[in-house]
C-alpha cells in the first residue's frame, strides 16, 4: 500500500554501514545536525560499528541528539532487513564504492535511496529510486532535503521498488552472467557474441562507449581528491594518445597474427605402452 506522509509525520532515515572513513562516516557526522535542524520531524537509525563510532557518539552527546538518532551497533546480515523496513529513506554517504549491494537491499525493502555519486553507485539503481549528491557536506544535506520533500509531496512510489529490483537483480541472473564470462574466456562464445557489438577501437570494453566528457564526469565523481586526480591522469593519457595517433597512425601499424598452436600428434593413450616397452628393454639388459 502507498504511504502518504503528512507535513508532521516522522520520516526515518536509515544508515547501515561500517563506520570507516571511506564509507563517508565523517561526512555523515557533519550532515546529521544540519539535516535535523532543517527537518525537525526526521529521525536517524544507524546500524554498524567501526573506528568512527566514537566520533559519532561524541557528536550526538555534544549536540544532544540522542533522542533523534538511534545507534544500533553491529547487526547480523539476517537482521539487516528488519532494520531497513523501519525506515523510509536510506542514506549512503560513501566516498568510494564499487557496486554497493546495500543500496540494492534498501531499495528492495522499499526505501528511497540518497547516495553519493561515486564509483559504480550511479549504475546500480534507476534515477527514480535515488537522490544523488556530490561527496560533499552541503550537497549531501541538500540531496537529503530533496528526498524528504519528495516523500512528503508523495512524488515517490516506493511500494513498487521491491518488484522493480526483483526484476533487475536475482541470483539466477548473476549466475547466467557469470557463465557468460566463462564462456567468453573459454572460447565457447565468439568475440561478437560476447561483446554484442563491433568496437571502432581495437580494445573491446564490453559496454557502452562514452564520450570523453562523459567519462571525465564519471571519474570526477570517484571522490573529493581522487576524482580530480583521475581526471588529470585521463586528460594526460588522452593527450598522449592523440600525439601517438598523429605521430604513428594505427593504419601504418602491422597487426600481429595469432601465435600458431601446436597440434599434439601423439595420443596420450600410447604412453602406457611406451612405458611398458622401456621396462621390457631394461629386463632384457639385465638378463644379458
Amino acid at each position: 500500500m502507498p504511504h502518504h506522509f503528512g507535513p508532521h509525520d516522522i520520516i526515518n532515515i536509515v544508515v547501515v554501514s561500517r563506520l570507516f572513513y571511506n564509507k563517508g562516516t565523517d561526512l555523515l557526522i557533519a550532515a546529521i545536525p544540519r539535516i535535523l535542524d532543517e527537518h525537525p520531524n526526521v529521525r536517524f537509525i544507524i546500524a554498524g560499528t567501526g573506528p568512527k563510532a566514537i566520533d559519532l557518539e561524541q557528536m550526538l552527546e555534544s549536540r544532544v541528539l540522542q533522542d533523534k538518532v538511534e545507534l544500533l551497533g553491529p547487526v547480523r546480515h539476517e537482521e539487516v532487513r528488519d532494520v531497513m523496513v523501519r525506515g523510509h529513506i536510506y542514506l549512503h554517504p560513501s566516498l568510494t564504492e564499487a557496486f554497493g549491494t546495500v543500496i540494492v537491499e534498501a531499495a528492495s525493502c522499499g526505501l528511497y535511496v540518497g547516495c553519493t555519486r561515486v564509483g559504480g553507485i550511479p549504475e546500480v539503481l534507476p534515477a527514480h529510486m535515488t537522490a544523488f549528491a556530490k561527496p560533499e557536506e552541503d550537497d549531501l544535506v541538500a540531496a537529503t532535503g530533496r528526498a524528504i520533500a519528495d516523500l512528503r509531496d508523495n512524488k515517490i512510489r516506493t511500494e513498487r521498488f521491491h518488484d522493480e529490483v526483483k526484476m533487475m537483480y536475482s541470483w539466477t541472473n548473476v549466475a547466467q552472467r557469470t557463465e557468460r564470462v566463462y564462456d567468453g574466456i573459454s572460447g565457447a562464445l565468439t568475440e561478437e557474441e560476447f561483446y554484442g557489438y563491433h568496437s571502432s577501437f581495437h580494445g573491446k570494453t564490453g559496454g557502452q562507449s562514452f564520450a570523453l566528457i562523459d567519462r571525465l564526469k564519471r571519474y570526477f565523481g570517484c571522490g573529493i581528491w581522487a576524482g580530480k586526480l583521475f581526471c588529470f591522469c585521463v586528460v594526460i593519457d588522452y593527450l598522449l594518445f592523440v600525439f601517438l595517433e598523429v605521430w604513428a597512425p594505427r593504419s601504418n601499424i602491422d597487426v600481429a597474427r595469432n601465435w600458431p598452436k601446436k597440434v599434439a600428434s601423439k595420443s596420450v593413450e600410447s604412453l602406457p605402452r611406451r612405458v611398458g616397452r622401456k621396462k621390457e628393454r631394461k629386463i632384457d639388459i639385465f638378463n644379458g
